[in-house]
């Protein structure tokens, strides 16, 4: 309709109306524009609100993923140190320490496998969408963190170890068998990575019945010098890797910082 008028007034050369028709029109224009850009903002901030708290649940995970693993191998840890030290004893142990250092062998080959990972982070990043989420510190550290910490924390974990492999070809069947059914590796009932996927914890569980078979596990291990050795190497990896799980932990929290 403003049209219509605009061009009745030109023919009339009512040069007043044409300039009010005119600057309505502009106007008309402009706020129309005004209001598609701040619907646009909206619904862009809005997004990024959402990215950046995905990103942070993402983040809180990953503290409570990389605790538990730190703890896991700290207790494998603790089990291989004692058993490394009664295999290498000029004197074998005896009574309940035999059990403990079967298990502690065992134990010590147990590992938990884990990837840091960052999925609101990728989907951000797809989208085009990193300076939306935060500062350009945070955009940096988020970076460094999923881009070069992960890599390099999946390097010093090291995957399967040597002596994961061999000390279930050197341990008789049935005590691997009873540590497996007796709960040697317990669920502490905290939730994992995964709905529904529980963190687990090494304990000390009951020894097996037959005594002799344990004792004569305990004989082949002191006697088995590939064992030994393979132990100190998987007692150095996982000293290296609680070292480096606390590192990444910091590093994890140092962004979380950066994103309030």
């Amino acid at each position: 309709m403003i049209f219509r008028r605009l061009a009745q007034n030109l023919r009339e050369q009512n040069w007043t109306a044409i300039t009010i028709e005119f600057v309505l029109l502009v106007v008309g224009v402009f706020l129309g524009i005004q209001v598609a850009n701040w619907n646009d903002e909206r619904r862009e901030r809005a997004q990024a609100e959402l990215w950046r708290k995905q990103i942070i649940a993402d983040l809180a995970q990953n503290l409570r993923d990389l605790e538990g693993r730190q703890d896991y191998n700290r207790q494998a840890l603790a089990f291989g140190e004692t058993a490394l030290a009664a295999l290498e004893a000029p004197e074998p142990p005896t009574g309940d320490a035999v059990w403990d250092v079967v298990l502690g062998a065992f134990q010590a080959g147990q590992i938990w496998p884990y990837r840091l990972t960052g999925p609101s982070y990728r989907e951000v990043q797809n989208a085009g969408g990193l300076a939306l989420i935060g500062s350009e510190l945070a955009q940096a550290r988020l970076a460094y963190l999923y881009d070069v910490s992960a890599h390099d924390f999946e390097l010093i974990s090291g995957g399967l170890p040597k002596y994961r492999a061999l000390i279930r070809e050197r341990m008789p069947w049935p005590i691997q068998n009873h540590i497996w059914d007796s709960d040697c590796q317990a669920s502490n009932g905290r939730q994992g990575l995964r709905q529904n996927d529980d963190e687990f914890q090494l304990v000390r569980c009951v020894p097996p019945q037959d005594q002799a078979l344990l004792q004569q596990a305990l004989d082949r291990l002191r006697a088995d010098v590939e064992v030994q050795q393979a132990l100190r190497g998987r007692l150095s990896q996982l000293k290296v890797s609680v070292a480096s799980t606390g590192r990444l932990m910091e590093r994890v929290q140092a962004v979380k910082e950066t994103m309030p």
